[in-house]
């Protein structure tokens, strides 16, 4: 195989399971010489190679929504005056469970969707704890 052929080149290795982001990679283990991978094929574009201490570091993908709510989700448990808390643990929940799609459609993994699936359950399972708690007290 002719390692100079860009399309005779192996994928990169894979940072994520199945999903490798485009980026420039060594166009051979070693190389002096980046070549960009564009997320499926290898492109005729290259570069010099970057210092060690020049290339970026990881990208890392957050789902900040799913934690808040979980962490709501958690909250409600404890503290849930008027359902406040339950409602916006779901409300979080729901946007953590958006924001997951969205990274799952551009290639990533569902990023956050146990920890939004888990703020929703807890916030039901506390609304419905403070419902009934305070559908006996009164």
């Amino acid at each position: 195989m002719d390692r100079t052929d860009p399309l005779a080149l192996p994928p990169p290795p894979s940072v994520a399971a199945g999903f490798v982001p485009s980026g420039w990679y060594p166009q051979t283990p070693g190389s002096s010489v980046e070549r960009w991978w564009d997320g499926s094929a290898w492109s005729s574009r290259t570069r010099a190679a970057l210092e060690v201490d020049e290339r970026p570091g990881p990208v890392v993908i957050k789902n900040t929504a799913a934690t808040a709510g979980l962490a709501l989700g958690a909250l409600a448990l404890v503290v849930n005056t008027f359902l406040v808390v339950s409602v916006a643990a779901l409300v979080m929940s729901v946007r953590g469970l958006s924001r997951s799609g969205q990274l799952q459609t551009h290639g990533y993994g569902p990023v956050g969707r146990r920890r939004a699936l888990g703020g929703a359950v807890l916030g039901v399972v506390a609304a419905v704890l403070t419902a009934s708690v305070k559908s006996f007290l009164f």
